[in-house]
């Protein structure tokens, strides 16, 4: 009985992950003791192999019911295959002004998954480097759990279909 439960978990986490064949990136990392420090950047690291589609960049955050603000700023810094970098600090929304949280939430636990940008084009082949590093003006920065980053291709309407 066990082994046929382990061979249809396999299967179910097959057909999930088939589903999502646009995604061609997506990595969380864990932080140590829940706490985000200046000195912990999250370096992700994506290998482009097709410029001529368009990709979505997301951050995924996940945090405690604890974490104290609505908003997560961090500098994004991408360096392209041929060297060059750009920097941006970028405000993530968490919650609504409310308190309500974006995102999945349950028990001590929410994930989200915020757009960094949509309908990106990567002008060339290679492997790109993207470090997020928080900005608050606390540090380290408590109650946050994972940091990560997605990147999948745009599927257009008529591929759907």
């Amino acid at each position: 009985m066990k082994q046929m439960l382990y061979v249809l978990a396999l299967m179910l986490v097959y057909v999930l992950s088939s589903c999502n064949s646009n995604v061609i990136f997506d990595k969380n990392n864990p932080l140590e003791h829940e706490s985000w420090s200046y000195e912990q950047p999250q370096t992700f690291k994506v290998a482009i192999e097709d410029t001529a589609v368009r990709y979505n960049i997301y951050v995924s955050i996940r945090h405690s019911f604890h974490f104290e603000w609505r908003n997560l700023w961090v500098n994004i810094a991408t360096q392209f295959p041929d060297g060059e970098k750009l920097s941006k600090r970028v405000n993530l929304l968490l919650s609504e002004a409310d308190g309500r949280w974006f995102g999945d939430c349950s028990s001590d636990n929410c994930f989200i998954q915020i757009p960094l940008q949509e309908n990106v084009i990567f002008p060339a082949e290679g492997t790109y480097e993207f470090v997020i590093t928080q900005d608050m003006r606390v540090n380290p920065l408590a109650n946050i759990r994972n940091v990560g980053l997605k990147v999948e291709k745009v599927i257009s309407t008529a591929e759907k279909n």
